[in-house]
């Protein structure tokens, strides 16, 4: 039989388990509600956040862009995690794809994926919808642009007349290079990167660059 002292240790111990792990769970939920993204319970709360792979995506066929300058808009869709009953959300992101002239420097005639340059059609300022100009009184008119000799067509924003050359390369403040150098206003970098691979005569987005606005 238990003696008294026996008997008032065991049902300490039975009483303060029940509560260590009542304590436990609470600081779980409480660490999932400010840090939604941490995976891995209480071993991981400095895990990166919870990715779901977006599916690739067409947004083109090259028999949509046979000549030079010829473009076309489309919208990808890229998901993530969603802590809800939908599990998942989509971000719509709307795009440009344009095809370059054989004479711009980096175009290699055997190489398709350089005909190409593939962007986000969001202005990385103050996240605006930019525009495709191909009309060079429009740019100038309407853009506070005036472009230099031989024109071209040039991404610009409506909002705060940025423009955007997509013949010309600028570092995206990572040391990454992209088409787009910004040429007039304010945006602080080219447009956002999307990538893509070329299969079955069709454009094919696989992943976009992440980031917020100025």
């Amino acid at each position: 039989m238990l003696t008294d002292n026996q008997r008032r240790l065991f049902l300490k111990g039975a009483t303060t388990i029940p509560i260590l792990g009542g304590a436990i769970l609470a600081m779980h939920t409480i660490l999932r509600y400010f840090k939604p993204t941490m995976a891995g319970g209480l071993n991981a709360t400095m895990a990166p956040p919870d990715e779901a792979g977006s599916a690739n995506q067409i947004v083109a066929e090259l028999s949509e862009l046979k000549n030079p300058w010829d473009f076309k808009d489309f919208i990808y869709v890229r998901t993530s995690v969603e802590y809800s009953s939908r599990k998942t959300q989509g971000a719509k992101i709307p795009g440009f794809v344009v095809r370059l002239p054989s004479d711009v420097p980096g175009v290699d005639p055997a190489d398709q994926k350089t005909w190409f340059v593939v962007v986000q059609r969001i202005c990385p300022h103050l996240g605006c919808t930019f525009n495709f100009i191909t009309n060079p009184s429009e740019l100038h008119g309407g853009y506070n642009y005036k472009p230099p000799e031989p024109v071209h067509p040039y991404f610009a924003c409506p909002c705060h007349l940025s423009v955007y050359d997509p013949t010309r390369k600028q570092d995206n403040g990572t040391g990454v290079s992209l088409r787009g150098k910004v040429v007039s206003g304010p945006a602080p970098r080219p447009p956002r990167f999307m990538k893509f691979d070329i299969k079955d005569g069709q454009i094919v987005i696989t992943d976009t660059e992440g980031g917020g606005v100025g």
